[in-house]
């Protein structure tokens, strides 16, 4: 006799989980709390007699037999959709952006205020931030992604959103409080890191791109995102290496300074995809738009308010 499918909260959860990495934002994106995902994780588990995550301090990542039931209940809840969508063709429905959680925090959020009233952008959307790298795509829920990479994405149309240059930052009382820092004196500061970053250039590429001789380890505080790190900054809580359109609007405030320094280009950029054949999809062509009319926009609004962190660029 086959066994009864499992609840379909339960399989809710364990998609959102894997697709976001982490309990919490799956609550967030389920509106549930934190325990209640765990708790549906765990029913799952029990259902199925299989341990679905890993869990650790920063997040969860799946099982190997996670990562074999995630194909087959992601394909189910995507056809239930498409059955849905066949037998009531009249309701439209939301297009999904994905996006850098940090870049969606500090950079998409703000300048979608308002925009969502405009003509140009008046798009049913769904927002969520998610870390997708291109092993990663086929875990995450998306009509139009905002990844950070060198622009390698099989089976999908690409399109190239803007770069970033890499400098140091501090909060204004904290350059105040140690008076003109030096570069070859950085090591000598607090400094905050940020982990797991494969991509994202940290202070060690730092020091080598200014000709200076890293500290062997720098202790310090350390965080999974970029914006945490900025925000530890902002606080007056040491030195992070800022990237132009993670602390543009903090700098335009007063929150933050850039050090006098040479500033480093970020090998990797910041794009935009979709699957090959979508990009002509008329909600999806305005949505991909508007983004790089955006940061056209705003690429030529750091040139003009701050040319010294200006090495950015795109197509």
């Amino acid at each position: 006799m086959a066994q009864r499918p499992p609840p379909t909260p339960m399989l809710q959860a364990f998609v959102s989980a894997a697709q976001t990495g982490s309990f919490a934002r799956a609550a967030s994106e389920l509106n549930l709390t934190a325990s209640a995902i765990s708790h549906q994780i765990a029913g799952l588990e029990e259902w199925w007699g299989v341990q679905l995550f890993e869990r650790h301090s920063r997040g969860v990542n799946l099982t190997v037999a996670g990562q074999a039931l995630l194909p087959v209940t992601d394909v189910f809840f995507k056809a239930l959709d498409g059955v849905l969508h066949s037998l009531n063709p009249g309701k439209s429905q939301p297009l999904y952006l994905s996006c850098t959680s940090s870049l969606c925090s500090t950079w998409l959020i703000p300048r979608m205020h308002g925009s969502h009233a405009e003509a140009s952008f008046n798009l049913d959307l769904v927002l969520t931030s998610a870390d997708m790298s291109g092993a990663s795509l086929e875990a995450h829920q998306y009509d139009v992604a905002v990844v950070m990479g060198y622009g390698d994405y099989p089976d999908h149309h690409v399109e190239l959103l803007m770069r970033d240059a890499v400098f140091p930052v501090c909060s204004p009382e904290f350059l105040r409080l140690k008076g003109d820092i030096a570069l070859d004196d950085v090591a000598r500061y607090p400094l905050i890191h940020r982990v797991d970053d494969q991509v994202c250039p940290g202070w060690e590429s730092w020091f080598a791109f200014q000709g200076l001789t890293a500290p062997p380890y720098h202790h310090g505080p350390r965080f999974p995102d970029s914006s945490l790190a900025i925000s530890l900054a902002v606080k007056g809580g040491g030195i992070a290496l800022g990237r132009t359109a993670l602390v543009y609007d903090q700098l335009e405030d007063g929150a933050l300074v850039a050090l006098n320094s040479p500033v480093m280009m970020s090998p990797a950029a910041y794009y935009i995809i979709c699957r090959n054949g979508r990009e002509t999809e008329p909600d999806i062509a305005r949505l991909i738009d508007w983004l790089k009319i955006s940061a056209g926009e705003f690429l030529r609004e750091v040139r003009g308010r701050h040319p010294q962190i200006a090495g950015v660029g795109a197509i």
